[in-house]
């Protein structure tokens, strides 16, 4: 059994949070188990011996509410002290990515400074024989290392960024956002091709909007923005056509929901009107999301291949150059502790191109701070390494939708550096797009909503409040935006290498 000591106020606590916890196993894999808290102790039960990691919400103080982790450890009789664990394990990816991305940075650097204090900290926490004391070590070592962490990220993100478009200015289609069909006009199409200046629109066709009774289309919000679109030479990104995150299937399917012909049947009848309606005036089709989590419906992954592969060929008939996306959600698989059949989110991809089935693109959500939908906040060095993993997949990525929350609504979900307020939400897409960007084989960034509306996940993630006045994170979007719009020429600063 692997034991955790945690402490309040000098004891051990009374109770404790274990918000988002779950058991990994090698390269980060979710795995089932049991994890309770009893007299001061997280206690995590798993079948067989092997060495395990815990992930759980923990709240770092400055750097935030955040879901960390150990590293793998040994099961013992020993409690092992929490804070310690979750230090030993920022460091180790401090030095770890350090190499990996051949950051050699100068020991002036704020990020190595911090780093080396965060091992000085740890190593008092590991042989201090007051648990008291050693948590209290490890929380500071955790809170340096996580700073130093960050830090480091965003100096590869600045390394990259300036490399990537040293010669050459963004693509038009790099920046855009989400239109919810619900609400058109010439206001709001002004709005996002001359105020934001934005060349790439997704326009979320959900099978449950566009056709909320069987047989029944609701075309006409659709046409609207696909017509301006056109006209205005802005490129479009449908979909997820079939959505399966909970609750945004059509009503109307659940009576077909253990019947796997049914589902692909009537997917397959739904895409066809779309591409059937809409041709080639789509720059991409993103066919479905979350069908790998199995949170909703249940299919195993041979099922899940057969509808990819169903999907991708009805939107290319008669027309194979028609582009082609999958978008995956949960990436960091929390599903896979109680899901049967899921898979983890790489591996659906990996298994796509094995069958053989061309993908133009994968979509990631990133989405944080929102715990009704599994949301839960991570830093920044997370996100970069998370990011990094697709790397060597043959299709690019489309972040396909980005957006965190202006306002805590959820304490469950977290935050970042402190409580989600439209200032922390802005500072945390101006990093957070800037460090995607910089990956190579990212092609476009998405906001997740042009507007807050009723269905925008995360809550208040949108450019716009609801009332339709700005807020602080568009000027994060347009800086970056302008900022990306020429050649950024050599890089001043080269003391600091990156592979």
């Amino acid at each position: 059994m692997l034991q955790f000591a945690v402490f309040k106020d000098s004891a051990p606590a009374d109770d404790w949070s274990l918000n988002h916890a779950r058991l990994l196993d090698r390269d980060d894999l979710v795995v089932p188990g049991e994890i309770d808290f009893k007299n001061g102790l997280i206690n995590c039960n798993r079948r067989g011996v092997r060495p395990t990691a815990l992930l759980l919400q923990y709240d770092a103080g400055d750097s935030g509410r955040l879901s960390l982790q150990t590293c793998l450890l040994p099961h013992r009789e020993k409690p092992y002290i929490l804070s310690v664990e979750l230090a030993r394990h920022r460091i180790a990816i401090f030095l770890a990515q350090a190499e990996i991305w051949q950051m050699h940075l100068s020991q002036e650097h704020p990020a190595m400074a911090m780093v080396q204090s965060a091992r000085q900290i740890f190593t008092r926490a590991m042989v201090t024989p007051d648990p008291v004391k050693a948590d209290a070590n490890g929380f500071k070592a955790l809170g340096l290392a996580l700073k130093a962490s960050e830090l480091l990220a965003l100096a590869h993100a600045e390394v990259l960024i300036h490399r990537r478009y040293k010669e050459r200015p963004a693509s038009r289609a790099t920046f855009g956002t989400a239109v919810w069909p619900k609400q058109a006009g010439p206001v709001l199409q002004d709005f996002v091709k001359n105020k934001l200046n934005f060349e790439l629109v997704r326009i979320p066709m959900e099978w449950g909007v566009v056709c909320p009774q069987e047989g029944v289309y609701d075309w006409e919000k659709f046409d609207r923005w696909v017509e301006w679109a056109v006209e205005s030479k802005c490129m479009i990104i449908a979909g997820p056509l079939v959505n399966f995150n909970p609750g945004r299937m059509p009503l109307w399917m659940e009576q077909y929901k253990n019947d796997f012909g049914e589902i692909c049947d009537r997917a397959y009848d739904y895409v066809q009107n779309v591409v059937q309606r809409y041709g080639d005036n789509i720059g991409m089709y993103s066919v479905l999301a979350g069908v790998q989590t199995n949170l909703d419906y249940q299919l195993n992954l041979k099922q899940m291949i057969d509808l990819v592969r169903t999907l991708a060929l009805v939107v290319r008939q008669g027309q194979r150059n028609r582009r082609v996306m999958v978008e995956l959600n949960h990436l960091w698989g929390e599903y896979l502790a109680t899901e049967r059949d899921a898979v983890a989110p790489i591996s659906f991809i990996e298994q796509l191109l094995q069958e053989g089935i061309r993908l133009d693109a994968v979509g990631l959500q990133i989405l944080f701070g929102d715990a009704r939908h599994a949301m839960p906040t991570r830093d920044l060095m997370e996100l970069s390494k998370l990011v990094d993993r697709f790397l060597h997949l043959e299709p690019k990525l489309v972040i396909s939708s980005l957006g965190v929350p202006d306002s805590v609504v959820d304490e469950n979900a977290g935050w970042w550096h402190s409580r989600w307020s439209p200032e922390r939400q802005a500072r945390w897409v101006s990093q957070a797009l800037m460090l995607l960007l910089s990956k190579p084989f990212v092609e476009a960034a998405i906001c997740s909503d042009l507007y807050d509306h009723e269905l925008t996940v995360p809550a208040g993630g949108g450019l716009l409040s609801v009332d339709g006045k700005p807020k602080p994170v568009l000027k994060s979007w347009v800086a970056l935006k302008k900022y990306l719009s020429k050649p950024l020429g050599r890089r001043m600063k080269s003391s600091d290498t990156a592979s």
